[in-house]
This record gives C-alpha cells, structure tokens and sequence, in this order.
C-alpha cells in the first residue's frame, strides 16, 4: 500500500527527496523498523536474538530476498545512491514478503514440514496479529544502511563495534566470510570506495589482491568501520544506537536498558545472554604474530580511533 507525499532522505551526505510509503505487514503498518548492523563476527545475532524475543517484535535474518538485494548493493555500492528509489523499492518488495507471517515461515507454527492445506499455507498464521514491530539482522547488512533508510525513513538502526583484531581471528575460521575473499566473488567493475571489501581507491586493490587472509579480513574489517562511521554522521542519536560487543558482555542489564529506550521494545536482559563463548581478547591466543602484524598495519588508525589498544 502507497501513500502521496515525499519526504528527504539522507544518502551518501546528500538529502534527497524519496516519496513517502506505507508497507502494510499481516494488517500492521510497519512502523520505525530495527534494523542491527555490524562487521562479519561482530555479534550481530547477540542483539538481533534478544530483539527478536521482545514481546511483539518479529525480526528476520537471512532471508534469500534481502540477501539478493543486500549483496547487490555491497558490491555495486553506486546503487545505493544513483539508484535509490528502485533499490528502496526492491528492499521494501523483499520486506512485505520477508516480514509476512505464514504457517510455513512463523517461526512459532509447525513450519516447512507441517501438513498445511494449499490455501492456507499463503496466509496469515494464527501468530499474525501479535506482530506489531518489525526488524532484520541479515548478515552485511551493514552495507545497505543508506539504501534500507531511504525505503524507511523512520527506520531505527543499531551497530554493533567490535575489536577488529578478535573479528579477523573469527573470519579467518569462518568459511563462509573466507568464500568472499576468493578472486571470483570479487567483481567490483571499478567501483570505489567500496566498503565491502575495506577498498577506498583502487590503489587499495593491489593490497587486497596481493595480502595475507589476515590483511584481507582486517581491511573488510576496516571498511566495516569506517561505514559505521559515516553513518554516526549522517544519523543522528534518534536514529542510530551504537553498542560496543564487549561493553555488552558483563554488561547485560544496561545495553538491554539502551535497547529498550532506544526502540521501545521490552528487551530482556536475560536474553544477552548466551552459552557461547564472548570471544573478548581471544585474537591474543588464535593470531599468529604475522596475523596480527598484517591486521596492525592495515588498521591500527581505526583500532586506536575505537579505544582498541
């Protein structure tokens, strides 16, 4: 569902007028959307996990949809910008199907494997109507922020920083971050600065090409940062929360306290907390002394600017 009107949305550092939408989700207005941001490792399902069991909210992660729309902007950044009402569009085309609660995609009803008569299996599930806020936590969703505010100018969004050096020991253990360093995903078609892969020139290509997996996973890192970054200073304070990964652990009670005042939605605690392992300051035993070199030369300015000594 449309609605007339326009309304400036900031992309790239440059106010542009977008008109106005009204997407309607199983028969809620999709109001002030959450959408959790971070760098590969940087604990992004932590936050997205106690969001997504506040009484209400249904946040997604890794849907095909999103995806397809996420990595095409990641790697072409320019349509982020030359493009952004039709990339706006394709997002919010991808969210009315993402966020539409059915009994084979509810995540509370009996799912894929359930018998569902064929003209029900399309509509609405009997968990529908509780769904009154809306969010995603898609893996490098961080690199579509500008085109994700200009399809929601409302939208809310939270990053997630993290000491780069314990990011690039869990992408260098990680297939599937590795899988992007390879030459065959790397179709960039000249476009610079290009954020998913750390590359603000293209002098920095040589460097990317020719580096350690270290370097490479430190300068996506990097890039990471410097995106977040921006967006501090495209977005103000009511728009964008920014939580440290380690602030958050030993530190439940308040980052659940900022969640909550920041979108509203009745963050539990209790919910930050997780069986997994934190990870802070593991890098110190999984980088060897060259990986660790390799990711102090190619991002100590950032390292430092973050508090990360």
């Amino acid at each position: 569902m449309h609605a007339s009107g326009a309304k400036g949305a900031k992309i790239d550092g440059i106010m542009k007028q977008q008109p106005s939408y009204i997407l309607v989700v199983n028969g809620t207005k999709v109001q002030r959307p959450v959408f959790v941001l971070g760098a590969p490792h940087s604990g992004v399902p932590v936050i997205a996990r106690a969001l997504s069991r506040a009484p209400g909210f249904h946040l997604c992660a890794g849907s095909p949809g999103v995806l397809n729309t996420v990595y095409a902007v990641a790697r072409r950044p320019s349509l982020a910008s030359e493009k952004a009402a039709g990339t706006a569009s394709l997002f919010r085309e991808a969210y009315a199907e993402t966020w539409h609660l059915t009994p084979l995609t509810c995540p509370r009803c009996p799912g894929p494997g359930a018998r569902i008569p064929a003209n029900a299996s399309a509509e609405p599930c009997e968990h529908s109507a509780e769904a009154v806020r809306y969010g995603d936590a898609s893996p490098d969703l961080l690199y579509s922020a500008s085109a994700l505010h200009a399809a929601f100018p409302d939208a809310l969004f939270v990053q997630v920083i993290r000491d780069g050096r314990d990011v690039v020991a869990d992408m260098m253990e990680d297939e599937r971050s590795l899988a992007w360093l390879k030459p065959s995903f790397m179709k960039l078609e000249h476009e610079f600065p290009n954020h998913f892969f750390g590359l603000d020139e293209e002098a920095d290509l040589e460097r990317f090409t020719d580096g350690s997996t270290a370097t490479k996973c430190a300068m996506r890192w990097r890039g990471a940062v410097r995106m977040s970054a921006r967006l501090r200073r495209e977005m103000g304070p009511e728009q964008l929360l920014t939580l440290r990964y380690e602030d958050v652990h030993g530190g439940e009670v308040k980052a659940a306290g900022e969640l909550r005042r920041f979108t509203g939605a009745r963050v539990s605690a209790s919910e930050l907390l997780t069986e997994r392992a934190w990870g802070v300051g593991s890098w110190r035993e999984r980088l060897s002394r060259s990986d660790h070199g390799d990711v102090h030369e190619v991002a100590r300015n950032e390292l430092s600017r973050l508090g990360y000594r």
